[in-house]
């Protein structure tokens, strides 16, 4: 039965609007003064990553304030967002004033002009230094010089550089998840977790031991130590339970130790070969990032081959870019990286240069749509493993088709980063994964936490799935994976994954942060 309602009003200027009417049964006027009392989130600029951000954040009930200067974009917005929508510049001081910015929880400045980003920072920070600020900058120079600022700064007393308490640079990000994704072998994508595990995500091969059993019985297989955390079958993504059967083409999230990664890829679908030669194709930002920690990779491993270590020297890296000038970029700074100048898409380059026999292949150039295509290509003409750099997970479906291992996000990226850093002080980390239909999150269990001294049986709720794949006690450094007996301790570090926006469950777990 639905109870009687009220009606939630908003006040602009001098104009009283209804936004909409709320149950007043007990559920509803929870949420409804939760609403209420949460601080607002201002996102400064409604491009492709604003957006994406504001969606998410108003799918997780946070009150988001969302102000772009362009008129099409701002009416766009407004018609897609349950949220409020102002037209203006974001670096007007008495818009960012009547809007209630002094109020708010956190500042994300998301515009295509890194001045205007940190600018506004600068001048929230200069009156509401309380107001916690994010900005994203594609200049590499500010991200070094801020990074530098606060190495050098050391005592947590200090001002970070003009006020931004996170600075995020898109292919920092793009670059590390790329990096990620090659030092697990690149059988898919791969999120570090706590301690030495990390979930990969798997598509389950022909013939594979784990097709047509249930999972709880998978603990029989002999060396089966992980856990599977999502399954993706038919269209579908759902988290699993003990009665579910896995059959050849379901992707699978697996929770697994680096050791064991090579036995888990080995028992879905065939055994991880090592790079001995990888192929780069695009030598721009991402490209030489991605180098660069390649190349001292390589100079680790040959250093420890000197000394007596274990670890196995890296492969050839060869880097193919178009641009002679970053080509000799590459040549000078990285000696022991070979460069081709030219197109990886040239039949006659790749016969004479020998590229389609590559362990692995990241196209990461500029262009997007062409690194999708370029690693498509190079799968055909025989490449082992291929990564491609895209623009946002639209591509994630086609490019699963066409063969491709990895595709990394650098939008995505950003935005998983800058959720991560607004969740509360208490969450670490969160992944989005399955389309962002389910989230990865990872934090340490506050003291104020409802699930304190309790069993993890006790814990769950029936309103919503979670499933609990990773816990760590405080001032432990053993992970394991937890059972309904686990007793969940203030200070415990966990990895969760949920449906996306369960705030409910990030405040049953790491408080209200």
């Amino acid at each position: 039965m639905i109870g009687p309602s009220i009606a939630l009003w908003t006040l602009e200027g001098n104009r009283i609007w209804l936004i909409r009417r709320v149950s007043l049964q007990w559920k509803f006027s929870f949420c409804a003064l939760l609403l209420l009392s949460m601080k607002d989130i201002f996102i400064i600029g409604a491009g492709f990553t604003g957006s994406r951000l504001a969606q998410m954040l108003v799918a997780e009930r946070r009150s988001v304030v969302l102000i772009d200067k362009d008129p099409d974009r701002a009416r766009f917005a407004a018609d897609r967002l349950d949220c409020k929508v102002i037209c203006a510049e974001g670096t007007d001081f008495d818009v960012l004033e009547r809007a209630g910015i002094g109020s708010a929880d956190s500042l994300v400045a998301l515009t295509g002009d890194d001045e205007t980003n940190m600018a506004v920072c600068s001048l929230v920070d200069s009156v509401w230094p309380h107001v916690r600020k994010i900005a994203r900058v594609r200049n590499f120079s500010y991200y070094t010089a801020a990074d530098l600022a606060r190495r050098r700064s050391g005592g947590a007393s200090s001002r970070p550089l003009c006020g931004i308490d996170r600075m995020l640079n898109p292919d920092v990000e793009a670059s590390s998840a790329i990096a990620r994704a090659v030092r697990h072998g690149a059988v898919g994508n791969v999120l570090d977790l706590l301690g030495n595990h990390v979930l990969v995500t798997l598509k389950l091969g022909e013939g594979s031991a784990l097709t047509g059993v249930p999972l709880r019985s998978l603990k029989g297989l002999a060396g089966w130590k992980n856990v599977i955390a999502f399954v993706e079958s038919g269209g579908e993504a759902f988290l699993p339970d003990g009665e579910t059967v896995l059959k050849s083409g379901d992707v699978l999230g697996i929770v697994s130790t680096e050791d064991g990664l090579g036995k888990l890829v080995e028992t879905t679908r065939s055994a991880e070969a090592e790079f001995r030669k990888i192929v780069v194709f695009g030598a721009d930002r991402v490209g030489m990032l991605l180098v660069a920690q390649l190349a001292a990779k390589a100079k680790r491993s040959v250093w420890g081959m000197l000394f007596g270590s274990h670890q196995k020297a890296g492969g050839e890296v060869i880097v193919v870019d178009r641009d002679a000038a970053r080509c000799r970029e590459v040549a000078e700074r990285y000696p022991s990286v070979r460069t081709v100048c030219g197109d990886v898409t040239d039949s006659s380059l790749i016969a004479e240069e020998n590229l389609c026999n590559c362990n692995l292949l990241v196209a990461a150039s500029g262009n997007r749509e062409l690194n999708v295509l370029t690693a498509a290509y190079m799968k055909s003409r025989g490449a082992e493993h291929c990564i491609a750099l895209t623009e946002n997970s639209a591509y994630d479906e086609i490019s699963a088709k066409l063969g491709i291992d990895v595709t990394v996000s650098l939008r995505e990226s950003v935005v998983d980063r800058i959720l991560s850093c607004l969740r509360g002080r208490n969450v670490s980390s969160v992944h989005s994964v399955c389309d962002r239909q389910f989230e990865i999150v990872a934090g340490e269990i506050s003291v104020s936490s409802r699930a304190v001294g309790k069993k993890l049986s006790e814990v769950g709720g029936k309103d919503s799935q979670c499933l609990v794949l990773l816990v760590s006690d405080p001032g432990e450094n053993e992970v394991c994976v937890p059972d309904g007996d686990t007793v969940l301790r203030a200070g415990a570090r966990v990895v969760i994954i949920a449906p996306a926006g369960e705030t409910r469950i990030q405040q049953r777990f790491f408080g209200e942060g």
